[in-house]
């Protein structure tokens, strides 16, 4: 999980090689939330079905009252961070509890409002796409100004 942007990215691991703890089935849309180390703010929506996931995070299903950005939003938040330290488990390594997180205090957030997150939420998440596909493109026009010169790579970016 990228603690900088929220998202979450799936391994494809082997049934043999998978840790013990792995034990939990996700859905698309399911909030990834860590138990170690809570105050980094590794909080993820899922964008895949299916997800095998180990215990070391809380899975957060949305019943609908409350929508899965806004919840992302909220726990990466630096006072959602100190909060889930509160309860945390351990020094060096810090650990809440399913529990916890399932307890935290969440505010009313209207249905508007929550729409709104929601919109501002998966523009950033499109932004982002954009911008890395750009990135790539600007990464391979470099190797090709380099290999064949630069109009060349020009002519690859038309």
């Amino acid at each position: 999980m990228n603690v900088s942007n929220g998202v979450a990215l799936a391994n494809q691991i082997a049934t043999d090689e998978l840790p013990d703890n792995a034990k939990i089935m996700t859905l698309s849309g399911d909030v990834l939330v860590s138990k170690v180390r809570p105050n980094r703010g590794a909080i993820a929506i899922l964008r895949e079905d299916n997800l095998l996931v180990s215990g070391a995070f809380a899975v957060l299903r949305s019943s609908g009252k409350f929508s899965v950005e806004v919840l992302q939003v909220l726990l990466r938040t630096k006072i959602y961070r100190e909060l889930m330290l509160k309860y945390n488990v351990g020094t060096s390594y810090p650990v809440i509890k399913d529990e916890d997180v399932l307890n935290l205090p969440l505010p009313i957030v209207g249905h508007a409002v929550q729409e709104k997150i929601a919109a501002q939420v998966a523009e950033s998440f499109r932004l982002r796409g954009e911008s890395e596909k750009l990135l790539s493109r600007a990464k391979r026009a470099v190797e090709l100004a380099i290999e064949h010169g630069e109009e060349f790579a020009i002519k690859f970016l038309r």
